[in-house]
């Protein structure tokens, strides 16, 4: 019979081979939770393909030949081709998951809006129109307008339907009313004159003061602007009226070489005729008596022998 050192012995020999599959499930299950570690940590992800400025049809098969989903948004570029990739989300070489899905930006081209009809509104309602669509109120010029109230918008420039870029500037041209051809009033009495200006569609300023004039007095002596000048609808034509001629004193010229007399009248502001019984001689005569009054600028004549 076996003694107790044979039975040792065989149960020596057994514990090797009895802790090996101990040994093999607990090396598989080391790999094992590195293998899940490795998954849950990377082999699940993978990288975001570059579709930079490709187009939407391209970038969209790229994404899906790295086994990931699409999705579509546009957005505007000033920089990228309309139908060209912006840009993705994730970005290019970030890690997403393997049926993850890739935002993908695309250009619309860039920004435009359209310009506002302004017509008829005032300067302020324009500006405030004008900012609201994402412009810029411009220079202010005025033109002639028969359709638009004085001061109105007749217009804008670029149009109104014209599209541009955000924060175009955007000029604004008023109305300076209807054009109209001043008449001319010189002449005529002061409340005439005023009736027909008015008709024109002018308004009209009397000066303060009254001027000396070949005019009768309380006629209308100058007027500014002009006859025939263009001025626009609601503009003033300031009236200067004429306290007549001015009177001033003859002076004594018989005896006078014609020379003579011709100089002393015209220094007294008279315009001077001659009369000659002979080719040269002195004045023996003048239409206006010395001493007299007569309308400056009006024609003395004088006689000589």
């Amino acid at each position: 019979g076996a003694g107790p050192g044979a039975r040792r012995r065989r149960w020596a020999g057994r514990g090797p081979r009895r802790s090996l599959p101990a040994l093999v499930t607990a090396v598989l299950l080391v790999l094992g939770t590195a293998l899940g570690l490795w998954y849950i940590n990377s082999g699940q992800f993978t990288r975001t393909p570059g579709v930079l400025d490709m187009t939407e049809d391209r970038a969209k098969r790229t994404v899906e030949e790295a086994g990931l989903e699409w999705r579509i948004v546009r957005d505007y570029s000033d920089t990228v081709e309309r139908g060209h990739v912006i840009g993705t989300d994730p970005d290019r070489g970030e890690r997403i998951r393997g049926n993850g899905t890739v935002t993908i930006t695309v250009s619309q081209g860039p920004e435009r809006v359209e310009v506002p009809d302004v017509t008829g509104d005032t300067p302020e309602e324009a500006r405030r129109k004008i900012k609201a669509a994402g412009l810029e109120p411009g220079m202010v010029t005025r033109e002639f307008s028969g359709k638009v109230e004085r001061g109105s918008v007749a217009r804008t420039e670029p149009g109104a339907g014209s599209v541009r870029r955000p924060g175009t500037a955007v000029a604004l041209v008023l109305s300076k009313g209807a054009r109209v051809e001043v008449p001319g009033v010189v002449g005529e009495d002061e409340g005439t004159a005023r009736q027909r200006l008015e008709e024109a569609g002018l308004k009209v300023r009397t000066a303060p003061e009254r001027v000396f004039s070949e005019e009768d007095e309380g006629a209308v002596a100058r007027q500014s602007p002009r006859e025939g000048a263009v001025a626009a609808e609601g503009d003033t034509v300031t009236l200067t009226v004429s306290k007549g001629p001015e009177m001033i004193e003859v002076p004594d010229v018989e005896g006078l070489e014609e020379s003579e007399a011709r100089q002393a009248l015209e220094e007294a502001g008279f315009e001077v005729r001659v009369r000659r019984v002979f080719f040269t001689g002195t004045v023996f005569d003048q239409s206006v008596a010395a001493g007299e009054r007569a309308p400056r600028g009006s024609e003395i004549t004088v006689w000589v022998r």
